[in-house]
């Protein structure tokens, strides 16, 4: 079996694990705190500590990414158990759940990212896309259902249930890198040939780093653009949790997007392959904002079915999005072999936002709300200039390869 089924195996399970109580953390200390404010505090220097993280393990993430999704079991299990500590000692259960979710995430998601990268070399990107995407969703989609109902009855349970099963998602993949460590092109960037040959002269090597970096930045700015909208799902449950106080509704909800989500990144990815989804992309980025900003000023007892539509378009249009970036960058990337890089200039864009998008939720939530609101419009304009500047200057780089090849 290749490592990018491995790597569905290890997503559809790690995340059903990780999301029957990660994705209410949020809401676990608003319940213990009866505060909101220290659960925007929480969000804050989660994602901080994430940042830090994320720089503290740079250089292992390209080497040992198997290995640094197996080491997650510890922080995966101490801030389950840090949870608990919340009954007893508030102060240091907030801080024990959030430095270990941020160590957590931080060994979860760009591991994943760039076994995704090498394992999907030799498949078309967009597919590839579309179905370890897929497989994704379908463990986060079962887990916020479970998790919201399994958290109101027993949270010793849901702990137990989670660790059990990511123990076991992530045997195969440890299995497959035992096996292959010492062959010559495993956990190896791609390198291109006109990149080979461009670099053997010191102009163009130079001309190559200037812009790998501008391609770096760029990304980096566009995923700060859009990375907003990853906020919704937590902010709107924390405002759901406020008026109905349980888990359930906002578990419900999730999964509606997630559902959603799912579905589209498998149809997004065939029509990225047929046709130019740049125009319907800048819609759907001004399409999120604002059905996001609508979101608070619906009356969930009322039209609770109107939300689910809400929460059921916002999860089918952010794929084609999401899926359009990420597909480029991956190409553009691997052209200038420097795709681990990319992947992590990408991570440090969306956690850049995170910082500074849960930041605005001490003006209250609304405050995220509306942030995203101009985030996301702007990202429209962002996107489509990012991906033609980066286009264009990477056409004028990779025609002195013709002439040297004269």
């Amino acid at each position: 079996m290749n490592q990018l089924k491995l790597l569905n195996f290890h997503k559809m399970l790690a995340n059903f694990a990780n999301k029957l109580v990660g994705a209410f953390v949020p809401l676990i200390i608003f319940q213990t705190t009866g505060s909101l404010f220290y659960s925007i505090i929480y969000l804050v220097a989660n994602n901080i500590f994430r940042f830090l993280f994320t720089l503290a393990l740079k250089n292992l993430y390209g080497k040992y990414p198997q290995l640094l999704l197996m080491i997650r079991v510890l922080p995966f299990a101490i801030y389950n158990i840090f949870i608990f500590v919340l009954d007893y000692n508030l102060l240091i259960g907030v801080i024990g759940v959030c430095v270990f979710t941020a160590l957590d995430t931080s060994l979860d998601v760009l591991p994943k990212e760039i076994i995704f990268n090498y394992s999907s070399l030799t498949n078309t990107s967009d597919k590839s896309l579309g179905v370890t995407r897929l497989f994704e969703q379908l463990g986060i989609i079962i887990a916020l259902i479970l998790g919201g109902f399994l958290l109101d009855l027993n949270k010793t349970l849901v702990l137990i249930i989670s660790l059990s099963i990511y123990s076991i998602s992530v045997i195969p993949l440890i299995c497959f890198y035992v096996k292959c460590r010492k062959q010559r092109t495993f956990n190896k960037d791609a390198t291109s040939n006109a990149i080979n040959t461009l670099n053997k002269n010191e102009d163009y090597k130079k001309a190559s780093n200037k812009l790998t970096k501008k391609l770096l930045i760029t990304y980096g700015i566009t995923y700060f653009s859009f990375a907003f909208v990853d906020l919704l799902q937590t902010t709107y449950s924390l405002f759901i949790f406020i008026q109905k106080g349980e888990f359930a509704v906002a578990g419900i909800l999730n999964a509606v997007f997630n559902s959603f989500y799912a579905i589209s990144f498998y149809v997004a990815s065939i029509l990225n392959e047929k046709k130019d989804i740049t125009k319907v992309v800048a819609i759907f980025c001004c399409l999120i904002g604002i059905l996001i900003i609508c979101l608070p000023f619906i009356n969930i007892d009322k039209y609770f079915i109107l939300i689910c539509i809400i929460y059921g378009l916002i999860g089918f249009c952010y794929p084609f999005i999401s899926l359009f970036v990420l597909d480029r960058l991956l190409i553009k990337s691997r052209i200038m072999a420097v795709s681990n890089k990319a992947l992590f200039a990408r991570e440090t864009g969306c956690i850049s936002a995170y910082c500074i998008g849960y930041a605005c939720g001490f003006f209250g939530l609304i405050g995220i709300f509306i942030a995203t609101l101009i985030t996301m419009c702007a990202s429209s304009f962002i996107i489509t200039y990012g991906e033609e500047k980066t286009r264009q200057n990477l056409v004028d780089y990779l025609q002195n390869n013709e002439i040297i090849q004269k």
